[in-house]
Order: C-alpha cells, then structure tokens, then sequence
C-alpha cells in the first residue's frame, strides 16, 4: 500500500478521533475549529505525500501529528491571506502602524519565542494523550482526557459526571505512568523532529 493511502485510511478510520483532538486544541487556543480548513488539510495532506512518495513517520502518533501541523499552518495561512486581502482594499495611511506592528513581531525573537513556546505547549498535551491512549484502555484514558482537559474539571465532578467507580484512582494511575515514563526531553525530541524544519 502507497503511503498516501496509509494516511487516508487511518484518517477515514480515525475521522472522528482526530477531528475531536483538533477541536480541543483550538479551544485551548482559543480559536475556532474550521471544518473546512481541516477537510482542505487532510486533501493537501495526501496530495503532498503522493508528490513526495513517502510518509515519514507512518505510526498512529506520526500521522496525527503530521496532520495537526499542518491544519494549524494552514489556518496562519488563511488568517495572512485574509489580512492582505483587505489591505489590497484599503492600504491607505491608517494601515502604516499595523504594517510595522507586523514586520516587528517578525523579527522580534520575543514574539517568535512566544509562539514556539505556544506551540510546544500543544505539542506536549497531544504527545502526553496519544502515549496514555496508547498504554492504557478506553475508560482509563477517557476520564483523564477529561481531567486534563476539561476547563475546572475536579475529581469530584469528574465522579459525578462520568458515574465511573475510581475515577480519581484510574486518573492518578495514568498520571504517575506518565510521570515516571515520559520525560521533557523525550517531548522536546519528538518537537524537534515534527518542527524543526519550521523553527
């Protein structure tokens, strides 16, 4: 099987899965989803590993990765195109202190700094979730997807919500398996290696 139709399929059989990871983080973004943007992703996606012949990292985590990196540069595309856009309308003098406001952040190091701190951030929650879905089992990973991610989520609505008998035991469990298991520089490795080309 071509690597393209590697990717397509574990998205079809994934859509849901994947869709649901993206919306939670553009919430904690706070961003919109846009369906569209992530549809036009997954065919720029394939289109572009059909031209290359190859997917580098053809795993369950490679191929997430891969496509949530790229829908979130397609969104900083969408937003640039828009914004030039409208200047191409209404470039006049008024425009002249958010041109220099853009052309400082991109070439101040604190505003590169923020973003790839950001970004490192998301990176880290994804990496962190795809390795407890990967070591533990649907319910176990479902309250602590829950606990970390759902805003001012205590252990006691957690209990009262769910009706899961040792909620806080099952996400304490996962929480020490990845505290002890994954370390800041193994994430940081992981980072380098989807982002480098980018930073």
């Amino acid at each position: 099987m071509k690597d393209e139709e590697v990717f397509l399929n574990y998205i079809n059989e994934n859509y849901d899965k994947v869709k649901s990871t993206l919306q939670i983080i553009s919430g904690q973004r706070h961003q919109a989803f846009d369906e569209d943007i992530f549809h036009d992703t997954i065919l720029r996606c394939h289109k572009t590993i059909e031209k290359r012949g190859e997917l580098k990292d053809k795993t369950p985590y490679g191929i997430t990765s891969y496509l949530i990196r790229s829908y979130f540069t397609n969104i900083l595309e969408d937003k640039r195109s828009a914004k030039h856009a409208k200047r191409d309308l209404n470039y006049d003098s008024d425009n002249i202190s958010e041109l220099y406001e853009d052309w400082y952040n991109s070439n101040n190091s604190d505003a590169k700094n923020k973003i790839l701190t950001d970004t490192f951030k998301d990176f880290s929650v994804l990496y962190l979730m795809l390795k407890a879905e990967e070591q533990f089992d649907q319910e176990h990973f479902y309250l602590f997807r829950l606990k970390e991610l759902v805003p001012d989520m205590t252990y006691k609505k957690l209990q009262e919500q769910t009706h899961i008998k040792g909620a806080r035991q099952k996400v304490v469990e996962v929480k020490n398996y990845l505290k002890n298991n994954v370390t800041k520089e193994e994430i940081k490795k992981s980072f380098y290696q989807a982002y480098g080309n980018f930073i």
